[in-house]
């Protein structure tokens, strides 16, 4: 009985597919404050504060936190994770005012830490001599001095301000002397190579903290909690969880559009929202598709806000103030307002697609429904094989656990930086490294960035200059710079996706502008303007070559080879074709006038299918191709890989490598190895339960094709894919031949 639900279902221009009601549910309450092992000034002061009783998991973490342990805090959005490590933070640093930080507490981005701080102030404030401090880059200079002349109880930062500071600044270490916790906030996010970044931060981080330091890791979705603690800091710690928690009755509404596009029925529920007085949220993954939503919504009278990385602080900021305000009821945003700011009561969320994991599915869903009363989550499905896998089985979405945090701990890439940045300290010894990283330094003394002084090592000139040019914690590789036709710097990417997206003739949306290039001279790329109504967008056609592969790991799947390893690619971009942004729809093809290049290392698994000598090599082709697509869009669904995690290429020959889409490898196809007899069951079902004659976007095309969706059979495809399942696995060929279809 909803009223906004029941205009909905009389809508014949969209279906509801599934309806799925989260209800109220309490967490399960604790001890009374005074109970708890604090201070007797601490109890008074929060008893004051109208702070009275617990619930069972913030007692759990403050007695094992007041022990000495480690803790993983796994609670829902808006429970009180907080708290939970605050509390025992707090009883030290009332002993000890004015002693300095007594707790790093780090954040994943500058915005979340200073929305952070807001909250933990309103807890210090109470505290004589007790303050909290944020130290990152826009920390202002005046504020940085008295930081370092009067540090306070609590240091708020983020990873990249360690990285840079442990560098540079002998003043931040000497601030690290005091500090008895560390706590890795929204630890989530610390995934892929960002994830292998941080874990090295936080070994650098240690060789400056005093010996019992107890690390605290937090987050509302962790699949793995002890293994992420385990990697991320090297220790073992107990693991607080608590599921329930949900304030307010959430409404889940799987729904697809039948005669509108996604764009507009996107636009279509917003308006019915704000008739309704409902405050809403549509999130899409891509700066363009936010730009492409503003425009629309603005077109159709519509007051809304956008907020997107590209986009200055101060614009960001005053959209979140303006809609924590009322001035806005609406805002459209890519994953940037999927973290916890505080953004007030949100009433709706609208999924312009499903999002990549079902972790970041609960974070965007966690911004709705937190202060009570009935709310709304809208998932918009479409003709991608995903939204028509869980068509079909929508209850299988909402069972799904959360997703791993993955890492890739032997990253090259990542280990180089950070193995260089300890030479830089005067931190790296030969006896602490593990023989991977061993085999790094060699590296890095070939490279003329290492030179050995006895038991030490010590940076270069070069290797400072290295360093230099790798701040960011982000990303891994060679960079790209983007210069529009005025010679002002429009932005940067890395490779090898700079190869696919900024190709002579590629369309590239940035910051609200739409450009074209015009030249590709690497590590350079011009571009020019275009009138922002320009609605194109642009895929290239490249195909990729494995020329080494490294075995590490192999087992036995089904009857079949496979194996996972290291694995050397060159990617070569040979052409694009211009498409409508909102439809899709083709409107030429050009090609190249000299194709780009560009080699580099990953991991990934290669696995070998057997061929039908009679389909021959095109039918075989097709068959292998539309597998390799199938397994990919499986193995999303099952490690929480992006669109974009994961790349593969095929071979007539049955061949097939599915890889890690980052230089050095992101942890994913590790993960992948371990559930194969899953991806090929998921496989299976994506490709039976489509009826389109031999190929759709419903089954098999995928936007990332290299080949555009040529040479593909969803029939063939699963003939193959039955004969393995059965275990009817014939003589399978040595080594990849033919020409390879990405």
């Amino acid at each position: 009985m909803d009223p906004l639900l029941d205009e909905l279902k009389r809508d014949k221009a969209h279906e509801m597919v599934y309806v799925k009601v989260e209800r109220p549910e309490a967490a399960e309450r604790g001890c009374r404050i005074s109970d708890l092992p604090l201070t007797p000034s601490v109890v008074k002061r929060l008893e004051g504060m109208g702070i009275r009783e617990v619930y069972r998991f913030q007692e759990e973490a403050v007695r094992a936190l007041s022990k000495g342990e480690n803790v993983v805090i796994c609670a829902p959005t808006g429970m009180g994770k907080t708290e939970a490590f605050l509390l025992p933070i707090l009883n030290e640093a009332v002993s000890e005012p004015f002693q300095g930080p007594v707790a790093l507490l780090v954040y994943p981005t500058k915005a979340l830490a200073r929305d952070q701080l807001k909250r933990i102030e309103v807890l210090t404030s109470t505290f004589y001599g007790v303050r909290a401090a944020v130290y990152d880059g826009d920390t202002p200079k005046e504020e940085r001095r008295r930081i370092f002349e009067y540090p306070p109880s609590i240091l708020i930062t983020n990873p990249d301000m360690i990285h840079v500071s442990l560098l540079s600044s002998l003043k931040f270490r000497e601030l690290l002397s005091k500090v008895k916790f560390v706590v890795l906030d929204d630890a989530h996010v610390y995934t892929g190579v960002f994830g292998s970044h941080v874990a090295y931060v936080v070994r650098r981080l240690k060789k400056y903290l005093p010996g019992e330091v107890r690390f605290v890791a937090s987050s509302a979705t962790i699949g793995n909690p002890a293994q992420l603690l385990r990697q991320l800091v090297g220790e073992e710690g107990r693991v607080v969880v608590e599921r329930r928690g949900r304030r307010g009755e959430v409404i889940h509404v799987m729904l697809k559009p039948l005669s509108r596009s996604k764009f507009v029925e996107c636009m279509h529920l917003l308006r019915k929202c704000l008739d309704n007085g409902i405050k809403t949220i549509i999130f899409a993954d891509s700066h363009a598709s936010v730009e492409y939503l503003g425009r629309l919504a603005a077109k159709c009278g519509l007051k809304v806000g956008v907020h997107r990385a590209g986009l200055r602080a101060d614009e960001r900021e005053a959209v979140e103030e303006r809609f924590r305000g009322g001035e806005l009821n609406a805002v459209i945003a890519t994953p940037t307002l999927e973290l916890g700011i505080d953004i007030g009561d949100v009433d709706c969320v609208i999924l312009s697609n499903i999002p990549p994991t079902y972790t970041r599915y609960v974070q965007r869903t966690g911004r709705c429904g937190r202060r009570g009363g009935r709310a709304y989550v809208f998932t918009l499905l479409g003709n991608d094989p995903i939204s028509s896998y869980y068509e079909r089985y929508p209850e299988e979405f909402f069972k799904r656990e959360y997703d791993p945090v993955v890492m890739d701990l032997e990253n090259r890439e990542v280990a180089k930086v950070h193995l260089l940045a300890m030479a830089a300290e005067g931190t790296l010894r030969l006896a602490s490294l593990s023989p991977f990283e061993l085999s790094v330094v060699r590296e890095l003394e070939r490279s003329g960035y290492l030179v050995r002084r006895g038991g030490r090592l010590r940076a270069t000139k070069d290797g400072f200059r290295r360093l230099s040019r790798s701040r960011g914690l982000r990303g891994i590789g060679e960079v790209v710079k983007i210069i529009d036709e005025r010679g002002k710097v429009v932005g940067f990417r890395e490779m090898p996706a700079a190869l696919r997206e900024l190709h002579p003739g590629a369309i590239y949306l940035h910051a609200g502008r739409v450009y074209v290039v015009k030249e590709y001279k690497f590590p350079v790329v011009r571009v020019r303007g275009l009138p922002p109504d320009v609605d194109l967008v642009t895929s290239p056609l490249y195909y990729t070559s494995p020329t080494e592969f490294e075995r590490r790991l192999s087992r036995d799947v089904l009857g079949l080879p496979v194996e996972y390893g290291g694995l050397k690619l060159t990617e070569v971009v040979y052409g694009y074709v211009v498409k409508e942004f909102g439809r899709g729809a083709p409107v030429k093809e050009e090609t190249l006038k000299e194709p780009l290049k560009y080699a580099f290392h990953t991991k990934g698994v290669k696995l070998t299918l057997p061929v039908r000598e009679e389909w021959g090599e095109w039918g075989n082709a097709a068959a292998v191709h539309a597998i390799e697509h199938a397994m990919i869009i499986g193995s999303e669904t099952l490690v929480g890989a992006s669109p974009s995690d994961l790349g593969g290429v095929s071979f007539p020959s049955g061949h097939i490598f599915i890889y890690d889409a980052y230089q050095g490898g992101s942890g994913l196809s590790r993960a992948l190895l371990d559930r194969m007899e899953e991806v090929f069951k998921r496989a299976f079902r994506i490709l039976r339960n489509c009826s389109c004659a031999d190929g759709c976007p419903r089954c098999i095309y995928s936007p990332y094709c290299g080949n555009n969706n040529r040479v593909l059979s969803r029939r063939k495809a699963l003939r193959l894919l039955e004969e393995v399942l059965r275990g009817e696995v014939r003589e399978v060929k040595g080594e990849p031949e033919g020409k390879p279809l990405a």
